[in-house]
Protein backbone atom coordinates (compact mmCIF):
# COMPACT_ATOMS: atom_id res chain seq x y z
CA UNK A 1 0.00 0.00 0.00
CA UNK A 2 1.39 3.36 -1.01
CA UNK A 3 0.41 6.91 -0.19
CA UNK A 4 -0.52 8.85 2.91
CA UNK A 5 -3.12 8.08 5.52
CA UNK A 6 -6.46 9.81 5.08
CA UNK A 7 -7.44 11.56 8.31
CA UNK A 8 -11.09 12.09 9.12
CA UNK A 9 -13.79 12.10 11.75
CA UNK A 10 -16.95 10.11 12.41
CA UNK A 11 -20.20 11.95 13.04
CA UNK A 12 -20.84 9.75 16.09
CA UNK A 13 -18.26 11.93 17.83
CA UNK A 14 -21.05 14.52 18.05
CA UNK A 15 -23.97 12.24 18.83
CA UNK A 16 -25.08 14.46 21.72
CA UNK A 17 -25.55 17.26 19.17
CA UNK A 18 -27.95 14.91 17.32
CA UNK A 19 -30.05 14.37 20.48
CA UNK A 20 -28.51 11.10 21.64
CA UNK A 21 -26.82 10.40 24.97
CA UNK A 22 -25.37 7.27 26.52
CA UNK A 23 -26.02 6.25 30.13
CA UNK A 24 -22.74 8.00 31.02
CA UNK A 25 -23.61 11.34 29.41
CA UNK A 26 -25.83 14.36 29.93
CA UNK A 27 -27.75 16.15 27.17
CA UNK A 28 -26.37 19.31 25.58
CA UNK A 29 -28.07 22.42 24.27
CA UNK A 30 -26.06 22.25 21.03
CA UNK A 31 -28.16 21.07 18.08
CA UNK A 32 -26.68 19.97 14.77
CA UNK A 33 -27.88 18.86 11.37
CA UNK A 34 -25.80 17.04 8.77
CA UNK A 35 -24.65 20.33 7.25
CA UNK A 36 -23.11 21.34 10.61
CA UNK A 37 -21.08 18.13 10.68
CA UNK A 38 -19.75 18.78 7.19
CA UNK A 39 -18.96 22.33 8.25
CA UNK A 40 -16.83 20.99 11.08
CA UNK A 41 -15.08 18.54 8.74
CA UNK A 42 -14.22 21.43 6.44
CA UNK A 43 -12.97 23.57 9.34
CA UNK A 44 -10.39 20.92 10.32
CA UNK A 45 -9.50 20.03 6.71
CA UNK A 46 -10.66 16.43 7.14
CA UNK A 47 -9.87 14.09 4.27
CA UNK A 48 -12.77 11.80 5.17
CA UNK A 49 -16.23 12.39 6.62
CA UNK A 50 -17.50 9.18 8.19
CA UNK A 51 -21.25 9.74 8.30
CA UNK A 52 -23.53 7.71 10.53
CA UNK A 53 -26.69 6.79 8.65
CA UNK A 54 -28.76 7.68 11.73
CA UNK A 55 -27.61 11.27 11.21
CA UNK A 56 -29.05 11.61 7.71
CA UNK A 57 -32.53 11.43 6.26
CA UNK A 58 -32.12 10.09 2.74
CA UNK A 59 -35.73 10.97 1.97
CA UNK A 60 -34.82 14.64 2.43
CA UNK A 61 -33.77 16.05 -0.92
CA UNK A 62 -30.98 18.15 0.60
CA UNK A 63 -29.12 15.13 2.00
CA UNK A 64 -27.47 14.08 -1.24
CA UNK A 65 -26.70 17.72 -2.13
CA UNK A 66 -24.96 18.28 1.21
CA UNK A 67 -22.75 15.26 0.61
CA UNK A 68 -21.97 16.29 -2.95
CA UNK A 69 -21.28 19.91 -1.99
CA UNK A 70 -18.78 18.90 0.68
CA UNK A 71 -16.97 16.50 -1.63
CA UNK A 72 -16.84 19.06 -4.43
CA UNK A 73 -15.66 21.87 -2.14
CA UNK A 74 -12.97 19.87 -0.35
CA UNK A 75 -12.10 16.89 -2.52
CA UNK A 76 -12.78 14.71 0.51
CA UNK A 77 -14.31 11.25 0.69
CA UNK A 78 -17.49 10.14 2.46
CA UNK A 79 -17.96 6.77 4.14
CA UNK A 80 -21.40 5.69 5.31
CA UNK A 81 -21.52 3.94 8.69
CA UNK A 82 -24.65 1.85 9.15
CA UNK A 83 -26.18 0.00 12.06
CA UNK A 84 -25.95 2.05 15.24
CA UNK A 85 -26.73 1.07 17.94
CA UNK A 86 -26.97 -2.71 17.50
CA UNK A 87 -27.04 -3.51 13.80
CA UNK A 88 -28.17 -7.09 13.23
CA UNK A 89 -28.07 -7.87 17.00
CA UNK A 90 -25.89 -10.91 16.50
CA UNK A 91 -28.12 -12.14 13.67
CA UNK A 92 -31.44 -11.80 15.46
CA UNK A 93 -32.43 -8.48 13.84
CA UNK A 94 -32.97 -9.94 10.38
CA UNK A 95 -35.61 -7.30 9.68
CA UNK A 96 -32.88 -4.63 9.64
CA UNK A 97 -31.49 -6.03 6.40
CA UNK A 98 -34.00 -3.95 4.46
CA UNK A 99 -32.73 -0.78 6.14
CA UNK A 100 -29.10 -1.69 5.41
CA UNK A 101 -30.03 -2.30 1.76
CA UNK A 102 -31.67 1.12 1.60
CA UNK A 103 -28.47 2.88 2.62
CA UNK A 104 -26.35 0.64 0.41
CA UNK A 105 -28.42 1.77 -2.57
CA UNK A 106 -27.99 5.38 -1.43
CA UNK A 107 -24.22 4.89 -1.31
CA UNK A 108 -24.21 3.42 -4.78
CA UNK A 109 -26.33 6.25 -6.16
CA UNK A 110 -23.90 8.88 -4.85
CA UNK A 111 -20.73 7.01 -5.75
CA UNK A 112 -19.79 6.48 -2.11
CA UNK A 113 -17.33 3.61 -2.19
CA UNK A 114 -17.55 2.21 1.35
CA UNK A 115 -20.27 1.41 3.87
CA UNK A 116 -19.43 0.19 7.34
CA UNK A 117 -21.88 -2.12 9.08
CA UNK A 118 -22.17 -3.48 12.61
CA UNK A 119 -23.39 -6.96 13.49
CA UNK A 120 -24.19 -6.20 17.13
CA UNK A 121 -22.73 -4.36 20.10
CA UNK A 122 -21.20 -4.87 23.55
CA UNK A 123 -24.38 -6.52 24.82
CA UNK A 124 -23.72 -9.46 22.46
CA UNK A 125 -20.10 -9.99 23.46
CA UNK A 126 -20.62 -12.93 25.84
CA UNK A 127 -22.78 -14.83 23.33
CA UNK A 128 -21.16 -17.61 21.29
CA UNK A 129 -19.38 -15.96 18.33
CA UNK A 130 -19.77 -19.01 16.07
CA UNK A 131 -23.51 -19.25 16.66
CA UNK A 132 -23.80 -15.58 15.80
CA UNK A 133 -21.71 -16.04 12.68
CA UNK A 134 -24.10 -18.77 11.48
CA UNK A 135 -27.02 -16.35 11.77
CA UNK A 136 -25.10 -13.41 10.34
CA UNK A 137 -23.65 -15.20 7.32
CA UNK A 138 -26.71 -15.00 5.03
CA UNK A 139 -27.36 -11.36 5.97
CA UNK A 140 -23.83 -10.27 5.16
CA UNK A 141 -23.79 -12.42 1.99
CA UNK A 142 -26.96 -10.73 0.75
CA UNK A 143 -25.42 -7.27 1.24
CA UNK A 144 -22.15 -8.35 -0.38
CA UNK A 145 -23.88 -9.57 -3.54
CA UNK A 146 -25.57 -6.20 -4.10
CA UNK A 147 -22.49 -4.26 -2.98
CA UNK A 148 -20.44 -5.98 -5.69
CA UNK A 149 -22.91 -4.79 -8.31
CA UNK A 150 -22.78 -1.24 -6.93
CA UNK A 151 -18.97 -1.30 -6.55
CA UNK A 152 -19.24 -0.46 -2.84
CA UNK A 153 -16.89 -1.98 -0.27
CA UNK A 154 -18.43 -3.33 2.94
CA UNK A 155 -16.48 -3.14 6.19
CA UNK A 156 -17.62 -4.80 9.42
CA UNK A 157 -16.74 -2.99 12.62
CA UNK A 158 -15.61 -4.75 15.78
CA UNK A 159 -18.40 -3.05 17.76
CA UNK A 160 -17.26 -4.44 21.14
CA UNK A 161 -19.20 -7.55 20.11
CA UNK A 162 -16.27 -9.72 18.94
CA UNK A 163 -12.62 -10.24 19.53
CA UNK A 164 -10.86 -8.88 16.46
CA UNK A 165 -9.32 -12.26 15.57
CA UNK A 166 -12.77 -13.92 15.51
CA UNK A 167 -14.23 -11.19 13.33
CA UNK A 168 -11.32 -11.35 10.88
CA UNK A 169 -11.82 -15.11 10.59
CA UNK A 170 -15.49 -14.47 9.75
CA UNK A 171 -14.51 -11.88 7.12
CA UNK A 172 -12.00 -14.24 5.49
CA UNK A 173 -14.67 -16.95 5.26
CA UNK A 174 -16.47 -15.02 2.50
CA UNK A 175 -13.44 -14.88 0.21
CA UNK A 176 -14.71 -11.51 -1.03
CA UNK A 177 -12.22 -8.81 -1.95
CA UNK A 178 -14.80 -6.07 -1.27
CA UNK A 179 -15.38 -7.19 2.35
CA UNK A 180 -13.02 -6.00 5.05
CA UNK A 181 -12.67 -4.83 8.64
CA UNK A 182 -13.46 -1.46 10.14
CA UNK A 183 -11.00 -1.68 13.03
CA UNK A 184 -12.10 0.27 16.10
CA UNK A 185 -9.09 0.29 18.40
CA UNK A 186 -11.06 1.51 21.41
CA UNK A 187 -13.56 -1.31 21.04
CA UNK A 188 -10.66 -3.76 20.71
CA UNK A 189 -9.34 -2.61 24.08
CA UNK A 190 -12.81 -2.90 25.62
CA UNK A 191 -12.98 -6.65 24.91
CA UNK A 192 -9.42 -7.34 26.09
CA UNK A 193 -7.54 -7.17 22.79
CA UNK A 194 -4.20 -5.36 22.53
CA UNK A 195 -4.43 -2.59 19.88
CA UNK A 196 -0.65 -2.52 19.44
CA UNK A 197 -0.38 -6.26 18.75
CA UNK A 198 -3.31 -6.14 16.36
CA UNK A 199 -1.71 -3.39 14.29
CA UNK A 200 1.64 -5.16 14.27
CA UNK A 201 0.21 -8.52 13.18
CA UNK A 202 -2.97 -7.88 11.19
CA UNK A 203 -3.25 -8.11 7.42
CA UNK A 204 -3.79 -4.39 6.87
CA UNK A 205 -4.94 -5.01 3.30
CA UNK A 206 -8.13 -6.32 4.90
CA UNK A 207 -8.50 -3.28 7.19
CA UNK A 208 -10.56 -0.88 5.10
CA UNK A 209 -10.85 1.80 7.79
CA UNK A 210 -9.67 2.50 11.33
CA UNK A 211 -11.79 4.23 13.95
CA UNK A 212 -9.36 5.81 16.37
CA UNK A 213 -10.49 6.31 19.94
CA UNK A 214 -8.34 7.31 22.90
CA UNK A 215 -10.00 5.88 25.98
CA UNK A 216 -8.97 4.91 29.50
CA UNK A 217 -9.65 1.82 31.54
CA UNK A 218 -11.51 2.65 34.76
CA UNK A 219 -11.34 0.32 37.76
CA UNK A 220 -14.62 -1.56 38.13
CA UNK A 221 -15.56 -0.96 34.47
CA UNK A 222 -13.30 -3.47 32.75
CA UNK A 223 -16.20 -5.33 31.07
CA UNK A 224 -17.13 -4.51 27.49
CA UNK A 225 -20.34 -2.97 28.83
CA UNK A 226 -18.48 -0.72 31.27
CA UNK A 227 -17.57 2.96 31.20
CA UNK A 228 -14.67 3.59 28.84
CA UNK A 229 -14.36 7.38 28.72
CA UNK A 230 -12.62 9.31 25.96
CA UNK A 231 -9.61 11.47 26.83
CA UNK A 232 -7.34 13.66 24.73
CA UNK A 233 -5.38 11.77 22.12
CA UNK A 234 -1.98 10.65 23.36
CA UNK A 235 -3.03 10.40 27.01
CA UNK A 236 -5.05 7.17 27.14
CA UNK A 237 -4.72 3.40 27.20
CA UNK A 238 -5.09 2.88 23.45
CA UNK A 239 -1.76 4.73 23.02
CA UNK A 240 -2.77 6.42 19.79
CA UNK A 241 0.73 7.79 19.25
CA UNK A 242 2.19 4.27 19.19
CA UNK A 243 -0.66 3.05 16.99
CA UNK A 244 0.01 5.78 14.46
CA UNK A 245 3.72 5.02 14.47
CA UNK A 246 2.98 1.40 13.53
CA UNK A 247 0.51 2.39 10.83
CA UNK A 248 3.01 4.82 9.36
CA UNK A 249 5.78 2.22 9.40
CA UNK A 250 3.47 -0.21 7.58
CA UNK A 251 2.49 2.39 4.95
CA UNK A 252 -1.20 2.27 5.85
CA UNK A 253 -3.10 4.46 3.37
CA UNK A 254 -6.77 3.92 4.23
CA UNK A 255 -8.99 6.25 6.31
CA UNK A 256 -8.15 6.79 9.97
CA UNK A 257 -11.09 8.57 11.56
CA UNK A 258 -11.56 10.11 14.98
CA UNK A 259 -14.45 8.81 17.06
CA UNK A 260 -15.36 10.21 20.48
CA UNK A 261 -17.80 9.05 23.13
CA UNK A 262 -18.36 9.47 26.87
CA UNK A 263 -15.90 12.31 27.32
CA UNK A 264 -13.96 12.24 30.58
CA UNK A 265 -14.35 15.07 33.08
CA UNK A 266 -15.11 18.49 31.63
CA UNK A 267 -13.87 17.81 28.11
CA UNK A 268 -16.00 19.19 25.25
CA UNK A 269 -16.52 17.47 21.90
CA UNK A 270 -15.46 20.32 19.63
CA UNK A 271 -12.18 20.95 21.43
CA UNK A 272 -11.25 17.28 21.75
CA UNK A 273 -12.22 16.56 18.14
CA UNK A 274 -10.12 19.42 16.76
CA UNK A 275 -7.13 18.36 18.84
CA UNK A 276 -7.61 14.72 17.81
CA UNK A 277 -7.62 15.47 14.08
CA UNK A 278 -4.50 17.59 14.49
CA UNK A 279 -2.85 14.87 16.58
CA UNK A 280 -3.47 12.23 13.91
CA UNK A 281 -2.26 14.49 11.15
CA UNK A 282 0.96 15.26 13.02
CA UNK A 283 1.63 11.55 13.50
CA UNK A 284 0.52 10.36 10.05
Amino acid sequence: MAGAMKIGIDSYSFHRFFHETTVWEKPTTIEWETADFFGFCESVNADVASLQTIHIDIKRAASDREIDCWREATGGDVVLTWGHPNGFNGGRNRERLENAELYLEFAGMLGIREMRIVCGNHNNFLESPHKRFESLQPLVKHLLDRAAELQVRISIENHADFHVADLIEFIYSFEASHLGLCLDLGNALRVGDDPILILEQADLDKVFMIQMKEIIKVEGHEAATGWWPTVKFGSGDVHVDKCMKILKSRNYAQPVVVELSNLFGNFEELEVARDAVQFLRLHA
